[in-house]
Formats: C-alpha cells, sequence, structure tokens
C-alpha cells in the first residue's frame, strides 16, 4: 500500500479499525516523522527570520565615549577607625597600615532575616 493511500485510510475513523496492526503502526510512525518535520522546519525558518530581523533592526555601533567614574571620598574617620582596629588586630602599629580601597558590602538578607536566623543557630547549641 502506498503511503498517502494508507495515511488517507488512517485519517479516517470509521476506516482505521480494518487496517492491520502493521499499516497503523507504518502510518503512525509516518504521521509522527511528518509532524516532527514540519515542526523543525517551521523552528528553522522562524530562526532565519529572527536573525534576519536583527540584522535590519540593529543599530550602527556608535563609538563609546568613556563616563567619568565618580570617585568615592571615603570619610577621614572611617579610614582612622578601621586602621586603627586593623592595627590592633595586627599587633602593628597605624603607621604600618595602608588602605587603598573601602567598599561597602550590603548584607545578603535584611537584618530581620539575619535576627531570625542567628536566634535559631543558637537555640540549636
Amino acid at each position: 500500500m502506498v503511503v498517502t493511500e494508507l495515511l488517507a485510510k488512517f485519517a479516517d475513523p470509521e476506516v482505521i479499525h480494518t487496517l492491520s496492526v502493521a499499516d497503523k503502526l507504518i502510518a503512525g510512525l509516518v504521521a509522527t516523522i511528518l509532524g516532527m518535520g514540519i515542526t523543525f522546519s517551521a523552528l528553522i525558518i522562524l530562526q532565519f527570520v529572527i536573525v534576519l530581523m536583527d540584522k535590519l533592526t540593529r543599530q550602527p555601533a556608535q563609538p563609546a565615549t568613556p563616563s567619568p567614574q565618580p570617585t568615592p571620598s571615603p570619610d577621614k574617620e572611617l579610614i582612622a577607625v578601621i586602621s586603627s582596629v586593623i592595627a590592633m588586630q595586627l599587633k602593628t602599629p597605624v603607621s604600618n597600615i595602608i588602605i587603598k580601597n573601602i567598599e561597602k558590602i550590603d548584607p545578603p538578607s535584611p537584618p530581620w532575616s539575619m535576627a531570625g536566623i542567628r536566634e535559631q543557630m543558637n537555640n540549636r547549641l
């Protein structure tokens, strides 16, 4: 039986019961392959359309002008406190400590969350 005839019989719900198991299996496989092939082809066409649209709508590259970076000026008192604490911990004179950069690091969680975590950890001990 030709594949087109088989698919025509496979489409008719009344005739499908008269087909043999092998014919049903072959028709099912052909329908599956056709469906997957059509879907794959549509995805390839869609990819080409997206690439084409990207090329058509892309703005020409403009030369990047470096924007001046604001240099944070840390508080001198903060530097003095941090350097004195480090010197005390390392048991060295403050003149040996050189602080080059200070960056504020935000806590990963809000304070109430950190307090809850500390409370749970202290209750486990």
